[in-house]
């Protein structure tokens, strides 16, 4: 247990791309600012899992697509820092028993996963891992922030940046934005499989990387994770499913059973040999994709706060179809989110 003796000018809680954003601003402008995460890594949904035999999927966040301005800035620091690569992959749409070829934006990828490309964007910054936040009080002049961990930090400002149900909890009652209730969330269930030496071609034979789009079925996209790797050890694919199939069984005792089940459809409308797996790990996100948002590109807690991220839409359209966990739409909300976030607190000052 330790407390910073230090007032910090502000508290960023959240290493994904719209708290990561929002301390660089702050940073940028001379403030002192320490960033917390409760997790291991950077990135929020840009998340991956380490495999038996060594090495990693990705099961959030694939890859990067061009097209909004600020993912193309980020696309540019990967590609100066040797970060991202084209994703030489085949695109494809399964609905009603068809396949059909999809057209997407170029996509990025990242051999060493895109969490490097977060810590590429997050350089410079003070950022404490595994700092899981459990209460936040305002105390007159500053905000209190402590942890699970014991250690408590103090600012002149807070940036919380968050699911917004975990944003809700956190916040005092006095400072609850009236529109912070009304976000929800679609969960879902990803399934990460390993194939040994077995190529897993996809629609066209193709032996390079391929990912699948489906609508109405109980999985929701599949892709050769493997195929973003210069020297995989093995073929690997991660699987995502529904929002309404992962709220059915987001809360099984055995995730590896209905993952299995999960992995037998796709490979039955596929006729692709998925059951073959070598390995199998199933993983849960109980917060995938932001199902509403709110209007506004951040939320603000009196003068001297700010709450945002990916569910803050900034007036463009609430839900987005046929996306995998946290596709560049995303990403561009939550920088979106975290620049007004860290505009409002510097023009507070």
């Amino acid at each position: 247990m330790s407390e910073s003796l230090e007032t910090l000018d502000a508290i960023v809680v959240g290493a994904g791309w719209a708290g990561l954003t929002c301390a660089r601003s702050l940073q940028a402008a001379g403030w002192t600012v320490q960033v917390l995460e409760k997790s291991r890594g950077w990135g929020g949904r840009a998340a991956r899992r380490r495999l038996e035999l060594g090495g990693f999927a990705e099961h959030g966040l694939p890859a990067l697509a061009e097209g909004w301005s600020s993912v193309d800035s980020l696309i540019a620091l990967g590609r100066d820092r040797g970060l991202l690569e084209l994703w030489q992959a085949d695109h494809w749409h399964y609905s009603h028993g068809q396949l059909e070829p999809r057209s997407l934006p170029t996509q990025w990828m990242a051999q060493a996963g895109l969490s490097g490309l977060a810590r590429a964007y997050g350089e410079g910054l003070s950022i404490e891992i595994q700092q899981q936040v459990n209460q936040v009080t305002w105390q007159g002049d500053r905000w209190c922030v402590q942890t699970e961990q014991g250690d408590r930090y103090t600012a002149r400002y807070l940036g919380l940046f968050v699911p917004a149900p975990q944003a809700e909890v956190l916040v005092p009652a006095e400072w609850q934005p009236p529109t912070l209730a009304s976000v929800s969330y679609d969960p879902c269930i990803t399934v990460i499989t390993t194939y040994g030496d077995h190529i897993l071609t996809g629609p066209t034979a193709a032996t390079t990387g391929w990912a699948i789009a489906a609508s109405g079925r109980n999985w929701r996209w599949l892709g050769l994770d493997s195929s973003k790797r210069q020297q995989p050890s093995e073929s690997v694919c991660v699987l995502h499913s529904s929002a309404a199939w992962a709220e059915a069984h987001f809360d099984d005792v055995d995730l590896g059973k209905a993952g299995q089940a999960l992995l037998q459809e796709a490979a039955t409308d596929l006729a692709m040999p998925l059951l073959s797996a070598r390995s199998l790990q199933v993983h849960r996100w109980r917060y995938a994709l932001p199902q509403t948002s709110v209007a506004d590109l951040v939320l603000r807690l009196g003068d001297r706060g700010v709450c945002g991220g990916d569910w803050c839409s900034g007036g463009e359209p609430a839900t987005i179809p046929e996306q995998s966990i946290g596709g560049s739409t995303f990403v561009a909300r939550a920088i979106a989110s975290g620049q007004a976030g860290a505009q409002h607190l510097l023009q507070a000052d």
